[in-house]
């Protein structure tokens, strides 16, 4: 009569000990899936950070021409400044695609002044070395591979049995953000 009395306590026990142990598991296996995704988001960071860079750049040259209340180098000006910022990574995608319209147009006048053609050095900033450098930085392979991560991970947290004990312990989903041409 004995062993049936510990039976149900111990079935209990046993049952809350496999509950504790899916929990932890799900949590420590998403939290690494995590860490993954968020090396991609820092190898985008380093993106954002040679863009910030060489919108700097051209800034210098630009106010040399133009003077620093142009609204052209006021708009680059923004543009590097939201790319430097802690800002959401939503906003901070959208200040790149603004940064490469305004560089491109800041570009396209300075070419066409007389003072930056009569500088040398500035001309082979404007014509070559600033547009070829921008164009490099733009490389979206880091945002295309940080996506891709983020969707596929927040799916796995959606979808799947473990995400949602994982999401039910506090785990959030990655931050997403629209490249130009996404329906995100």
């Amino acid at each position: 009569m004995r062993s049936k009395w510990w039976a149900v306590p111990a079935l209990i026990i046993m049952l809350v000990l496999i509950a504790a142990a899916f929990m932890i598991g799900a949590w420590r296996g998403f939290a690494s899936d995590r860490a993954q995704v968020q090396m991609a988001l820092t190898s985008l960071d380093t993106v954002f950070d040679s863009r910030a860079e060489m919108g700097n750049n051209l800034l210098l040259v630009a106010r040399r021409h133009v003077g620093a209340e142009d609204p052209l180098v006021k708009a680059v000006q923004s543009d590097v400044a939201a790319l430097s910022s802690g800002a959401p990574l939503m906003d901070k995608a959208a200040a790149n695609e603004r940064l490469t319209q305004d560089a491109d147009n800041l570009l396209n006048r300075l070419e066409s002044m007389d003072s930056v053609q009569a500088d040398a050095r500035d001309r082979g900033y404007v014509t070559g070395l600033l547009p070829r450098g921008l164009e490099q930085s733009a490389q979206w392979a880091d945002a295309g591979k940080y996506k891709k991560a983020a969707i596929e991970f927040n799916e796995r947290l959606n979808n799947q049995l473990r995400g949602r004990a994982a999401k039910f312990l506090g785990m959030r989903e990655m931050e997403l953000f629209a490249l130009s041409g996404d329906g995100l």
